[in-house]
């Protein structure tokens, strides 16, 4: 079931705000650090400060393993290895990329193509496009979507062997590797003896342990909240074209690229998901912001703890649209005023 309304003030986009504490807790620690090319903030609770800020330490660590292994923009890394090599080779990977891999595949696939992890030879085309503020003509793009498709990586479990069976294949697994490397991070901060723990990168967040945290859900076109969500357990990601586009001719692009058409997406500015986890949290935020709202809709209602809130429309007559499940995060504490 589904809950519609209008918003008066356009379009919002959920950013984490720090955390309020709803409980007493023994010692409370928070560190911010640049992590993936953004801001991280990693917060945890324990019995001793000690205890606190070891588990910090290991949250922070589990990240800078996840990029290390999976950043495309390292040469050194697994996925810059891989995207060196010409079909028919191969590389054994980490048990972290191969997991990641795996799931890519597998959410690929529900999702008709909508998330497709061999995306990169496009995302790349429609960054030059706005460099250089024109179109791509439809024979490059053509002949950029025939280096795309997820079903052209091999993979071998027994081995974690990874093959491109495609030269030219580009593997980018931003969709999916931060909310992993959030899911990392928790099991870390608990692991080390803390209660509880909240892991924030840019704005995607992953609550673990025994705590409520309070989320601030930021509008993108007023001062203020729109609202907060209180989040227990679990993550949330929000994916959208509010703050990453392209401008070219004048034209306001979406920096999320459909798969299935090579063109970047025009659905729905602003979606934001609850669920289980930072991975599939992470992974379905992209993959609703390349359906349609009411494709995504219907998609929602087949997933399992997964919960979704859309926006679409425009500024002047933007709509919402939540499952019931989200909207019972929900806390009410919205604060917004109109900007300008």
């Amino acid at each position: 079931m589904f809950k519609a309304a209008r918003v008066i003030f356009g379009a919002l986009v959920l950013c984490a705000l720090g955390c309020r504490e709803e409980s007493n807790s023994p010692a409370r620690v928070a560190q911010s650090r640049e992590v993936m090319g953004t801001l991280a903030c990693v917060t945890a609770i324990a019995p001793d400060e000690t205890t606190a800020r070891a588990a910090v330490e290991a949250a922070y660590a589990r990240l800078d393993d996840v990029n290390r292994l999976m950043s495309d923009y390292r040469a050194d890394s697994e996925i810059g290895r891989l995207n060196a090599l010409s079909a028919g080779e191969s590389l054994i990977v980490s048990p972290e990329t191969f997991y990641c891999l795996q799931r890519a595949a597998e959410i690929a696939e529900a999702s008709g193509g909508a998330f497709d992890a061999t995306c990169r030879p496009l995302v790349e085309l429609w960054k030059q496009a706005g460099r250089q503020n024109a179109l791509p003509d439809e024979a490059t793009l053509a002949a950029t979507r025939e280096r795309v498709g997820w079903q052209k990586i091999g993979l071998d479990a027994a081995t974690r062997r990874v093959i491109p069976m495609a030269d030219g294949l580009q593997i980018d697994l931003g969709g999916i590797a931060k909310g992993y490397a959030l899911d990392l991070a928790g099991e870390a901060i608990l692991a080390t003896g803390a209660s509880a723990g909240l892991v924030d990168v840019g704005g995607d967040v992953r609550a673990v342990g025994e705590h409520t945290w309070t989320v601030g859900v930021r509008h993108p076109f007023a001062a203020g909240l729109i609202e907060t969500l209180a989040l227990s357990s679990g993550s949330v990601a929000t994916s959208g074209n509010q703050q990453r586009f392209y401008m070219i001719d004048g034209h306001r692009y979406s920096h999320i690229i459909d798969p299935r058409s090579g063109r970047p997406t025009e659905q729905a500015p602003s979606v934001t998901v609850i669920a289980p986890d930072g991975l599939t949290a992470d992974a379905w935020a992209t993959v609703f912001s390349v359906l349609s709202a009411a494709e995504g809709q219907a998609r929602a209602a087949e997933l399992d703890g997964v919960e979704v809130l859309w926006i679409w429309g425009s500024a002047e007559q933007p709509q919402i649209a939540a499952t019931e499940g989200f909207t019972r995060h929900w806390t009410g504490a919205a604060t917004t005023q109109p900007s300008g």
